[in-house]
């Protein structure tokens, strides 16, 4: 039997892959005040084509469920992060709360090889020996000596911050963003990337200059007079804040451009255009660069693909379906690519990424304190408006402009796009990859992150990723000559 025709209209707003088709006979002319059309004598069907609920796959859940991994905090990690304010609702206070909880720190992990999560501070003891591990702590006259504490107080301070972050939240808009996601991932160390890339560290850099040294902008060290009912402690917050910034930076405590630059390279295999210059000898994961930049060429294939099957839908075919052999390649790639992130577990490396993300949440926030003595206009409140500015002004020294592409929201797009997406690989069971599974249903949920990451990278370098899987990626390192 050949084809029913459609009615106009009939199959407006059905662009997901997953739908259903029914028929209804069409009404009679002298109701619709048309002409009905027949096919063999017989009345048009009017097909309409509805909108099945997409599946969603629980990555957030997931994520939470991690255990924590032992880490110690970088120096003075609660000081720096002073200014933050968990009620404020700006991009530096989300940027914090995506990260951290002020929360006592708890430096030992949780083991999960049992099946059950286990505390390791619980496990400890029977892997230390019996006199260091019965040994008295000093205590005050009051309370007397109390069993020590491994590692100790003294080595290894617990702040009063931790990581318990709400980033990468629910796909359904319903479901607020939860906190609990208490480790660090390889995606992490995307988004640390990018927010060096906007700018981030070196104007940092220029206003700890000038405060250290130069004094070629007039910020207060808390003794200056600020005159009758003006409140000077967050200023004597600031300077504290910068202090401690001085004093690590030259103890070779802080985040280092070499720390991250290496982070990068061996993590990532990309290359930060402040390290360049150090032309650091490292390993380089070049697997975990080709092949991540080759999931985003394969995944908008894979949109391509569905987009196409949708347009060319009938009512022989009710449901669009991408091709197999499409998840299949997405599948493989995201085999070999989550073997990559392996890289991030070996030596300093999350130490350097915790310590990288604390010092770019504290840098923001002290951008912000200060953005009225760093000549920046009042009306600039905003992160997108006072971050690019401060980069005009101290870095590339010249006025502030307003170009077509706003620096902060390309990197920042970048960054939370790309992190979240590498998120998700952390948890989601790649090798369900048939039609329908749970493969095609994550790709279903995570286009609009894909399609951001990819637009902000060509608007971002000019770069497009879904031109060829072997696109040249700016930030790669490049072979030696």
């Amino acid at each position: 039997m050949g084809k029913q025709p459609q009615q106009p209209g009939a199959n407006q707003g059905s662009t997901e892959a997953q739908q259903s088709a029914s028929t209804q006979q069409s009404a009679p002319a002298s109701q619709t005040g048309e002409a009905s059309p027949s096919v063999a004598g017989r009345e048009a069907q009017l097909v309409q084509l509805t909108i099945a609920p997409p599946r969603g796959v629980p990555t957030m859940q997931r994520l939470r469920d991690l255990p924590r991994v032992t880490v110690a905090f970088p120096p003075c990690a609660e000081e720096l992060l002073s200014l933050i304010k968990t009620s404020d609702r700006d991009d530096i206070t989300v940027a914090f709360r995506d990260y951290f909880k002020f929360y006592r720190h708890q430096i030992l992990g949780q083991d999960s090889s049992s099946g059950t999560v286990e505390e390791l501070d619980q496990k400890v003891a029977a892997e230390l020996d019996p006199d260091l591990r019965s040994c008295e702590s000093g205590g005050i006259i009051l309370h007397g000596p109390q069993p020590s504490d491994w590692p100790s107080d003294c080595c290894l301070c617990t702040p009063c911050v931790t990581l318990d972050g709400v980033r990468n939240p629910s796909a359904d808009p319903g479901t607020p963003p939860v906190p609990g996601m208490r480790r660090l991932c390889a995606g992490d160390v995307v988004w640390l990337f990018y927010h060096e890339r906007m700018g981030i560290h070196q104007v940092l850099g220029a206003i700890l200059d000038a405060f250290a040294t130069s004094g070629r902008l007039p910020i207060s060290n808390g003794s200056l007079d600020l005159g009758v009912n003006t409140n000077i402690v967050r200023d004597d917050i600031t300077a504290l804040i910068l202090e401690i910034m001085v004093r690590q930076t030259k103890m070779g405590m802080s985040s280092s451009v070499r720390d991250r630059g290496a982070l990068y390279r061996t993590s990532l295999g990309w290359e930060s255009l402040l390290a360049k210059p150090l032309k650091l000898d490292t390993e380089v994961n070049t697997g975990f660069s080709n092949l991540f930049h080759r999931f985003i060429f394969n995944a908008l294939e894979f949109y391509r693909d569905k987009r196409l099957a949708v347009a060319i839908q009938s009512t022989a075919v009710p449901t669009a379906r991408p091709s197999v052999a499409t998840l299949i390649t997405l599948s493989d790639t995201i085999d070999v690519l989550k073997k990559r992130f392996e890289a991030f577990s070996y030596g300093r490396n999350y130490y350097n990424a915790l310590a990288g993300i604390v010092w770019t949440v504290s840098a923001m926030s002290v951008i912000r304190e200060l953005r009225g003595t760093l000549g920046i206009p009042s009306a600039f409140e905003a992160a997108h408006e006072f971050i690019p500015a401060a980069y005009d002004l101290l870095v590339l020294k010249r006025p502030v402009t307003r170009g077509d592409v706003n620096r902060y929201e390309v990197h920042r797009s970048c960054a939370v796009n790309g992190r979240d997406i590498l998120l998700d690989l952390e948890v989601v069971d790649h090798r369900k990859n048939q039609p329908g599974e749970e493969l095609e249903d994550w790709l279903n949920q995570i286009e609009a992150k894909v399609e951001g990451y990819r637009t902000a990278y060509r608007n971002l370098t000019g770069i497009d990723l879904g031109a060829s899987a072997s696109s040249a990626v700016e930030q790669q390192v490049q072979a030696a000559a």
